[in-house]
């Protein structure tokens, strides 16, 4: 294995890119629709057309949607999109159906008094969110949405089934020269495993130290 650390960086990058992108893209979308999809806010048709979007999303398994992204949608456009983009679009799309439940229903948890007590201070709604609501709401969420981020961390295995050559797909290819799969897989599962952990213990501080200002 220490003659393929070299290739097993550049895979590593490949995944740990891919799931920087996805989720930011997950969050940003998640968080956008949770705010205007709440009952406090989103109108009912408004409500009624994102819900079928996270029905999509959500209804889907993500590598059917890598599918439909690389090969059907750029037939139907008669566009090409390069593998990397389209895979990571489709994992975006998938995550942000979970990420936006989890902000609506943390969004939803907070009391109607909170945003009457705004309203009646004459806090504008960008205030309102920022100060008020969404930092309430995050401290309700923070689990969920950890774990989300830690599956998608690992969705972007699916990344190989289109040739992406990221963590696993790197693995698939060493064992092919190789012709043994056990120390690679044993491998591929370490450095997975340190990477959750590693983001577990990011989560963790972060809920500590800006949720619930601890140290």
């Amino acid at each position: 294995m220490i003659a393929y650390i070299s290739v097993i960086m550049k895979g590593i990058t490949v995944t740990l890119g891919a799931w920087l992108l996805t989720s930011c893209a997950s969050l940003l979308i998640g968080t956008l629709l949770g705010i205007i999809s709440c009952r406090y806010l989103g109108s009912a048709k408004l409500i009624s057309i994102i819900r079928m979007y996270t029905f999509v999303a959500k209804g889907i398994p993500a590598y059917v949607q890598i599918l439909i992204a690389y090969f059907i949608v750029p037939a139907l456009l008669g566009v090409n999109i390069p593998a990397f983009a389209a895979a990571c679009g489709a994992l975006a799309f998938c995550s942000s159906g979970y990420t936006t439940e989890i902000m609506r229903a943390g969004i939803n948890a907070i009391p109607r008094g909170q945003w009457d007590a705004c309203a009646t201070l004459g806090y504008p709604l960008s205030a309102q969110l920022k100060r008020i609501i969404l930092p309430q709401a995050f401290k309700t969420i923070a689990p969920a949405l950890g774990g989300e981020l830690e599956q998608l961390l690992k969705s972007t295995s699916l990344l190989a089934t289109i040739g992406i050559t990221e963590l696993t797909r790197t693995g698939m290819n060493i064992i092919s020269r190789e012709l043994n799969p056990v120390p690679v897989y044993l491998t591929i599962a370490g450095l997975y495993l340190v990477f959750s952990a590693m983001l577990g213990a990011v989560l963790m501080y972060s809920e500590r130290r800006f949720l619930y200002g601890q140290r």
